[in-house]
């Protein structure tokens, strides 16, 4: 995994998609933490970034387990959101380096971004393994029907609003081509960095592959000011979104 990647986004981590528990319009995630308090004592935050998620955490259970590859990460989580009942590692999720963590629930948000297919499947696994046997897993992942739409959207505001709004369809449309690297496998260009992105088929698929039972798909929606510049208000009901899948390891 590239540290120097990690630790280059510290500084750009706030206010963006990969903080989505500062964004969550509708309060999914802040849900969703609600509800799986109750499944048991002990959660983790793996791939935790500067832990935005970490005192929803600690408030919702006993101890909670924050995990990072990042060390400038970490210590800003450290920093800002240090608990007496949070502990904070460094491991590589890609290269197994959990030490025997088993919890009752884990957070995984924004950490399936690898665009190779054996790296995504190897940190389902190091999920899996964090995991006591029928332990709840959460995963929020960049949609890839929501680059679509956002595309779409685009041409609908031209159509709607006339010049200079939006695009026309076929700069949309080359908009489109020239963001996404490979439509199979939902890899998108972000600002330079190859990204991957998930339908709701492929991201089932492959927790389902990888030793879990999805119970839930939610959708995460997010501003619309975090996709386009000077967005109209008439967009707002119809806004991005991430995905959000419960699931719940099998054995």
């Amino acid at each position: 995994m590239d540290e120097q990647y990690w630790d280059d986004m510290a500084e750009r981590f706030e206010g963006g998609v990969l903080e989505i528990a500062g964004l969550d319009l509708e309060g999914v995630l802040a849900e969703e933490i609600k509800r799986l308090r109750w499944a048991g004592r002990a959660a983790a935050d793996l791939g935790c970034g500067p832990g935005s998620l970490l005192p929803q955490l600690a408030e919702a259970f006993v101890h909670v387990e924050a995990v990072d590859y990042s060390q400038e990460l970490l210590d800003k989580a450290r920093l800002r959101h240090a608990r007496p009942n949070v502990r904070f590692h460094r491991a590589d999720l890609i290269e197994g380096g959990l030490r025997g963590m088993q919890v009752d629930v884990v957070f995984c948000v924004n950490v399936l971004l690898v665009p190779k297919r054996g790296k995504l499947e190897k940190i389902v696994k190091a999920v899996r393994g964090a995991l006591k046997p029928r332990g709840h897993a959460v995963f929020v992942v960049p949609s890839f029907e929501s680059v679509l739409h956002v595309h779409e959207s685009l041409a609908r505001c031209r159509r709607k609003d006339g010049a200079p709004a939006g695009l026309s369809r076929k700069k949309a449309e080359k908009a489109l081509h020239k963001a996404v690297h490979s439509f199979v496998e939902g890899v998108v260009d972000i600002s330079g960095v190859l990204t991957k992105h998930w339908t709701q088929t492929d991201l089932e698929g492959v927790l389902e592959d990888g030793g879990f039972e999805v119970e839930r798909v939610r959708k995460v929606p997010f501003p619309w000011d975090e996709e386009l510049t000077r967005p109209p208000e008439w967009l707002d009901r119809r806004r991005p979104w991430d995905w959000l899948a419960v699931a719940r390891r099998v054995k």
